[in-house]
C-alpha cells in the first residue's frame, strides 16, 4: 500500500535528527565499559535461532581475562550458537546519575576440555535458574560499546512545540562505580534522548 502522507510522523520535518551528544547521550570508553561488565552479573544474549529469527537469552555471566563465561543448560541456545556462533551480549544499569548500555559483539563457543574450564571460574557462576546447567560458554568479543544518560530527564521539547527548551539544570551527581572503586563526581547533567509523538493519522 502507498504511503500518501507527505510528512509521516517517523520523520521529523522541523530539522535533522540531532546528534546523540547533542541530546545528552555519551559514548562511554572501553576500559570503562569493561569496568561495568566486571561490576555486574546479569546480561541478554542475542543469538540467530535455528529457524533464522532472532532471540534472546537473560543470563548470569562472569568475566575473565577478557572473555565472557556464561552456564547453559541444552537446548535452542545451544544448537543456536552451532549454526550461528555470531552473536551479541548486552548489560546495563541504573545508578543515581546514569542510565547505561553496554553492548558486546562477538562470537560464543562450547568449551569442551576440563582444563579450560576449571581455569575460567565458570564452575562457581551461580545461575538464578534453577535448571541444571552443565554447558559452559565463552563469549570472544570483538568490539564492546556503551552509552549512558542523565537519570530522571525529561525529553527537550519539539521545534514545533510553543515552549522553550530549558537551560541544562547544573547538578552534582556520582558517576557510575564498579565494587571496590572510589566515585568521582560531574557537575554537568546531560539532556535525555529525544522522542517524537506518535501520528494519530490527522
Amino acid at each position: 500500500m502507498v504511503n500518501d502522507d507527505p510528512a509521516p510522523s517517523y520523520r521529523d520535518t522541523s530539522a535533522a535528527a540531532p546528534a546523540a551528544a547533542a541530546v545528552g547521550v555519551e559514548e562511554i570508553g572501553t576500559a570503562a565499559c569493561w569496568r561495568l561488565i566486571e561490576a555486574s552479573s546479569l546480561g541478554r544474549l542475542a543469538v540467530q535461532n535455528v529457524d533464522g529469527h532472532p532471540d534472546v537469552f537473560p543470563l548470569n555471566y562472569l568475566v575473565h581475562e577478557g572473555s565472557l563465561y556464561v552456564r547453559s543448560a541444552p537446548g535452542a541456545k545451544l544448537r543456536s550458537l552451532v549454526a550461528h556462533p555470531e552473536v551479541a551480549f548486552e548489560v546495563d544499569g541504573i545508578t543515581d546519575a546514569f542510565h547505561w548500555s553496554v553492548v558486546i559483539r562477538g562470537r560464543a563457543t562450547r568449551m569442551n576440555t576440563d582444563a579450560a574450564i576449571a581455569a575460567s571460574g565458570v564452575l562457581q557462576l551461580i545461575s538464578s535458574s534453577p535448571t541444571a546447567k552443565h554447558n559452559y560458554l565463552r563469549l570472544v568479543p570483538d568490539t564492546v560499546t556503551g552509552r549512558r544518560f542523565a537519570v530522571g530527564s525529561s525529553a527537550p521539547a519539539r521545534a514545533d512545540d510553543a515552549r522553550a527548551t530549558p537551560e541544562r539544570e547544573i547538578v552534582t551527581e556520582e558517576h557510575v562505580t564498579p565494587r571496590g572503586r572510589t566515585p568521582h563526581r560531574t557537575a554537568d547533567k546531560p539532556q535525555p534522548i529525544p522522542h517524537l509523538r506518535p501520528w494519530t493519522g490527522g
